[in-house]
């Protein structure tokens, strides 16, 4: 009730405005009301590009993770490089040339994707031998993995 009287008000108030801008004699109330009309399509459409562009807002917000989950996403993702890394030095294998051997495999004779390295073979094992030589990660320094490395044959 409150909102329609101050429509009417501000209604009231775009039509005094408008008549006080009319040349004398040169329109009628006719013209008047036309603009009025214009004015109000013109806002509603302003309304209704204004609650497009919040839905959009809102569903990009909503699609995101939190804060806490993508620094834990990072931290995982920098903690399995980490432990690759270390299953790689412990083997004696060099990354750089195991990156560049597999990028030549898969571009010789095929159109492949790139590989990631659970796809190369290498496997996380608990080690009941003795453990590889790396430092601990200090999250977990009793336990041990040994890593074993089966490189699949191409079949060309």
């Amino acid at each position: 009730e409150l909102r329609r009287t101050r429509e009417h008000r501000v209604q009231q108030q775009v039509a005094r405005c408008l008549a006080s801008y009319a040349p004398p004699g040169g329109r009628g109330p006719s013209a008047t009301q036309r603009k009025v009309e214009e004015l109000r399509r013109q806002e509603r459409q302003r309304f209704a590009e204004y609650q497009a562009e919040l839905q959009g807002i809102q569903h990009r917000v909503q699609a995101r993770p939190f804060l806490f989950q993508q620094a834990m996403q990072t931290n995982a993702r920098l903690t399995v490089a980490r432990r690759f890394s270390q299953v790689l030095s412990a083997l004696g294998v060099n990354e750089e040339e195991l990156v560049a051997e597999t990028h030549k495999r898969d571009t010789v004779g095929t159109s492949r994707k790139p590989r990631s390295h659970r796809s190369m073979g290498v496997k996380m094992e608990p080690s009941s031998r003795s453990p590889p030589k790396t430092e601990p990660t200090g999250s977990q320094p009793d336990r041990h993995f040994s890593a074993s490395l089966d490189c699949p044959q191409d079949e060309n």
